[in-house]
């Protein structure tokens, strides 16, 4: 069974800012579907704990911060670095 995979507010806020900061939108946007698809399957074998519950993975050029629930197996991702 897949995990939902939700960006918050601010996390689709920031790959908005990423994409005007780096001149391209397709490979922002194409990043983060590779992300989403990996946490559907597995957010705990493919991210790293950073502490207390917050993950990140990484798929050039953006860095994804995220939580997971697995209870409800709904996986937030909560903000995007640039790489």
């Amino acid at each position: 069974m897949n995990y939902n995979v939700l960006f918050s507010l601010e996390a689709a806020a920031e790959l908005i800012r990423i994409a005007g900061a780096i001149g391209s939108a397709v490979s922002v946007l194409q990043a983060a579907d590779r992300i989403r698809h990996k946490l559907e399957i597995d957010p705990a074998d493919e991210g790293k704990l950073l502490s207390e519950g917050l993950y990140f993975i990484d798929e050039d050029p953006l860095r994804a911060f995220f939580l997971i629930d697995v209870e409800s197996m709904v996986v937030e991702v909560t903000d995007f670095r640039i790489l």
